[in-house]
Formats: structure tokens, sequence, C-alpha cells
């Protein structure tokens, strides 16, 4: 503008030589003419001048309409930018200043920091935002409300301002949006505590057992069951689970047993349950006073038992069980597993030897796997004891062990099957036909004479055989007889001694037979046949042949 200006002053300057010229050249020298030039080239100049500077100032002014039109277009790009970002912004927003009277508010921001505010986490809020607005230090935390068991703010820096971000937290407030009504139906106690170990929702049967009114009071008391409650919950937001983890608490005056479950949620908060476990100690005790009665019936047995549970772990023995394999009580305490007592057991000769060791344990590990699976055998030591040994399944689950020493029943049975084989042997040397029957009956020896006189085959004479199955045999054989009956009376008759001469008596077939019967001193019944047919036979041809003499 101002060289504009310099540029017209200086056509004016000329302007006024060139009329000065003129007028000498119109050669006039008069004052009047040359004012009057000079006043007709300044209205031209003066003219241009104002035609000059209207131009100048309608091109400035269009230039600065152009400028203004574009900063108000940034300006409503921005405006629009900011509402489009807040609009998308799930989260409610307050800005918060020094030189501001009020917060600015978006979505509900200004009335969810006053609800924040006025909660019991106001004062570490307040902290919080004083902290933000004076050295620009942001923040993250979690709040609760009267409203809302959760909300989760954050503050951030924006120039000489404070941005407060509000998000409730969907998560948390879900149980009581849409399952309150269920959860509270519960008999149960339910309850969340947050990442901060902060109790935000229980039910009511939470409240009723930590004797609180209403949620908002347990809450502000943040209330609990148990002392340890805390410190579980603790463990379960560094990753663990608690399961069934038996605590006791006084409930409505009553100290009941209770079952605590807790899990973490998404949002590293925790959710627990309690089951009232009180019935269940009641039978546990119960049950323990009747395992330890159990055990001490157990203890006054002569038969050793062991009791290996469902993880193959000695559960409970007697003390026969530890005197007979001569094992330490304190190591059976340990409850090893039964791999490691037959593994103990073969390393003092107590076992049985084998060829393959691995493989014979292997059957026996197998009894666990396999439903009604019983094992009965012997075991014959190296140190000369025998062993009787039975396995049945457990009905609470596992395998019971019993173990017998029968070295003395196999040495009587031994000593007992001599005298058998004695008694045999002397009957064998005998020509009658006899045969033993026991008390109960049964046959118990007899010799070769007395299965050809009843014409009976050894197989059918063998595994003790009662009476009535041999009188059955007989009456087959050569017909049915009185002998038999008679043989029956005297085995069952009290005193039969008056039976021991039957003198000669006539089989079905025919053939002349002696019976005797003696008691011995065990009860059983000595029966004695002689064949006396061909004697017969020989005394009537005798008798013939006087009569034929004599005529």
């Amino acid at each position: 503008m101002h060289k504009a200006f310099e540029i017209a002053m200086g056509a004016y300057i000329y302007l006024l030589g060139a009329v000065s010229g003129l007028g000498h050249w119109l050669g006039t020298d008069s004052d009047q003419s040359y004012t009057t030039a000079a006043l007709v080239v300044s209205s031209v100049l003066l003219g241009l001048f104002c035609c000059v500077w209207a131009i100048i100032t309608q091109l400035r002014h269009k230039s600065y309409r152009q400028a203004m039109r574009g900063a108000l277009a940034r300006a409503q790009a921005d405006i629009r930018f900011r509402e489009t970002m807040i609009s998308a912004c799930p989260e409610a927003i307050a800005v918060l200043g020094t030189d501001m009277n009020a917060p600015l508010s978006y979505r509900g921001g200004s009335g969810l920091l006053q609800a924040c505010l006025e909660g019991p986490d106001a004062p570490v809020l307040a902290a919080k935002l004083e902290t933000l607005l004076a050295n620009g230090m942001a923040f993250s935390l979690l709040v609760r409300t009267s409203s809302f068991p959760q909300v989760a703010v954050r503050g951030a820096a924006v120039g000489s301002r404070a941005a407060v971000f509000f998000r409730i937290d969907k998560d948390a407030a879900e149980p009581e949006g849409d399952f309150s009504a269920v959860l509270d139906a519960l008999p149960i106690p339910v309850w969340i505590r947050n990442r901060h170990l902060v109790l935000t929702w229980a039910n009511r049967a939470f409240l009723a057992a930590t004797g609180s009114a209403t949620l908002r009071e347990a809450l502000l008391s943040d209330a609990h069951l148990d002392r340890s409650e805390r410190d579980l919950a603790r463990g379960t937001t560094e990753g663990g689970e608690v399961v069934a983890v038996r605590r006791f608490a006084v409930i409505q005056g009553e100290r009941r047993a209770l079952s605590i479950d807790m899990r973490r949620l998404r949002d590293k908060s925790v959710a627990s349950f309690a089951l009232d476990h009180t019935d269940i100690a009641k039978a546990e005790a119960k049950l323990q006073l009747g395992v330890d009665a159990f055990g001490a019936v157990l203890n006054t047995l002569d038969t050793a038992v062991a009791i290996f549970g469902t993880d193959q772990r000695l559960a409970t023995y007697n003390s026969a069980y530890a005197r007979m394999w001569n094992l330490p009580e304190q190591w059976l305490e340990t409850h090893p597993s039964l791999s490691d007592v037959l593994d103990r057991l073969r390393e003092t000769r107590r076992l049985p030897e084998q060829r393959n060791f691995a493989a014979w344990k292997q059957e026996h590990l197998a009894q666990f796997d396999a439903a009604n699976h019983n094992v009965t055998e012997t075991w014959h030591l190296p140190m000369g004891i025998s062993v009787d040994v039975r396995s049945v399944p457990y009905q609470l689950g596992g395998v019971v062990y019993l173990f017998r020493d029968i070295s003395e029943r196999l040495r009587k049975e031994e000593t007992y099957q001599l005298l058998v084989n004695s008694q045999r042997a002397v009957l064998e040397t005998i020509a009658d036909a006899t045969a033993m029957f026991g008390p109960d009956g049964r046959l118990k020896i007899h010799n070769e004479a007395f299965a050809k006189l009843w014409q009976l085959e050894e197989n059918e004479l063998s595994g003790e055989p009662h009476l009535s199955k041999v009188a059955d045999l007989c009456a087959d054989r050569t017909g049915r007889d009185g002998i038999w009956s008679m043989i029956a009376a005297g085995v069952n008759a009290p005193d039969p001694e008056r039976f021991g001469e039957w003198g000669q008596i006539r089989r079905a077939d025919g053939r002349c037979l002696t019976l005797s019967l003696v008691r011995l001193p065990d009860g059983a019944t000595l029966v004695s046949f002689t064949d006396m047919t061909d004697v017969q036979r020989f005394q009537s041809v005798l008798a013939e042949t006087k009569v034929i003499a004599a005529a």
C-alpha cells in the first residue's frame, strides 16, 4: 500500500513539471493559467489515485474473505472430526481445567465423575485427579459407585487441561443386570471381587451370611465370610484356582463348615461361591470314628490285613500285617504304594521266587483296573513259611489284601495225609472189603477189595462221596436191598456197639456177606464186609455129600 502511494506521489510531481512545461509551451506566463492547469491535472491524478486505491482495497478484502472462508472450513472440519471421534468413543468423557468454571461433559461424563467422587473410592480418585491437574500424570483405576459396582476411570493430560474417561465394566455389571435374580434365589453365598480384591457384588445369601443389611453396606464394609478368603482370591487373580477349600465360619451364631470355590473371570476379577458342608463334615467325623473303630477291630485279628486305595497307596493296615512282613510302622505310615511294598518285600526275600518279577508284580497292580477281580494264591516263601493270599475289591475303591500264615495248617494236613495214606496201606493188607465213613457220613478211605466187592470204579469213590451216593451206586450195580440202610443206621447211631456183630446177610444178587461196624475214636465208623458165598457153597456141598453117604 505504501509502495503504491509513493508511486502515485512521484507521478503527481512529474505531472506538475509537465504542466509547467505545458504553460511555457503555450506561451503564457500568467499565474491564472498555470493554476488552472495544475488543478486540472491534480483532479485527474486524484481520480486515478482513488481508482487505484479502490481496486487495491477490493483485492485486499477479497483475499481476506478467501482466507476467512478457508479458516472457517478448517475449523468446521476439526469440529466435525472431534464430534465424530467423541461419538465413536464408547466412554463417557469429562474435561477439567483450572481456567474452567465447570467441567465439559460428553456422554454423561460429568454425572459419572460426580457419582465416582461420592462413592467409597472417592479419596483415591480425588488424589489422582489432583496429581493429573498439577503434574499431568496419567492414571487408570477402578472405582465403585452406588449405581455401578465397577467403573474404569482413565485420566490423561490434554494441554493445560485434563480429560477423564469413564467406562462401566459390563462384565462386572453383567450378573447384577442379567443374573442377579437367579443368583439371589440360590441358597448358597455368591460374591465377586475385582482385581484389587475389593468386593463388587454379592447375592442375598452372602449378605445374610455376613450380616449385611444391603449390598451397599456390604460393599462399603468390604464384607467377607472368612479372613483368609482375600488371600485365596489373591492367589486366584495370579492364575491359580481354588477348588473345594474347607473353611469354617460363624453364620447366624453357628459354626459352619464351608467349601469355597473361586474362578478367575476375563477381567481378572474373581467369582466365588461357598457350599455348606456342615452335614458332610459331621458325617466325615462319624466315618472317621468308624474307621478308627474298624482299625481297632483289625488289630485284634491274627489275619494280616492291608487296604490299598484307588491310587494304589496303602490306606490302612493292622498290626498283624506289620509283624508278618516285618515292615516298620513309621514307613507304613507314609502310605507307600503297592509297588513299593512288593519291591521292599522282594529285597528282604519275603516273596516267592519269580522268574519274571516285573510281570508278576504287574498282574497284582492290574487288580485296580479290573472290576470284581479276586486273587487267591499261596506264597511259599524262601524262609520256609507258606502264606495264603487273598485280594478282593474294596467297596470304597481299591483292593483289600488278606494274608494268613498257613504253615502250621499245611504241616497238619501233611501229617493227616500221611496218616490217611498209612491207614489206606493198612487197609490194603486186609482181605476183607473195608471202608471208613466220617462223622459227616462221607467216605474217607477204602481198600481195593471194597471197590471190587461192590463193583465200583476208583473215580466214583474219589472226592469223599457221601454214604447215600455210595448206596445208590451199589444199588445200581447189585440191586436194592437193606444192607446200606443198616449201614446208614449204624453210622448215624450214637452208640453203634450193639451193631458189632451182624452175622450173615444176603445181597440182592444172591451173594452171602458178613457185615461188621466199628466206631473209631475220632467218631468215624469202620465198615467191613466178608464174602461168605464160596464158604456157604462149600458147606452146602459138604452137607449134601454127608446126606448121600448116610443114605
